[in-house]
């Protein structure tokens, strides 16, 4: 199902240890904020964008223009201003 939208897909990433501070701040000791948890879920999403040859970026310590500016670099659009 991913394959016939990888074109318009990009992935973003973060390291299961940020991952996890930021879900301890919603739902402490929960088995939703584990770094177990959250291990197993970046693992899993990374594999998914290996299989189906979606780019991503890991995202752990990169702003939100930063993001933008290697989304755009990557996958070669061009930024239009109005």
């Amino acid at each position: 199902p991913l394959r016939e939208y990888r074109g318009k897909l990009f992935g973003l990433t973060i390291s299961a240890e940020r991952l996890t501070a930021i879900r301890k701040e919603r739902r402490a000791n929960s088995r939703y904020a584990s770094v177990d948890q959250c291990r197993r879920e970046v693992a899993e999403v990374e594999r998914l964008f290996e299989q189906y040859d979606i780019p991503y970026i890991d995202t752990t310590d990169v702003s939100i223009e930063e993001i933008s500016t290697r989304i755009l670099a990557t996958t070669g659009i061009e930024r239009h201003f109005r």
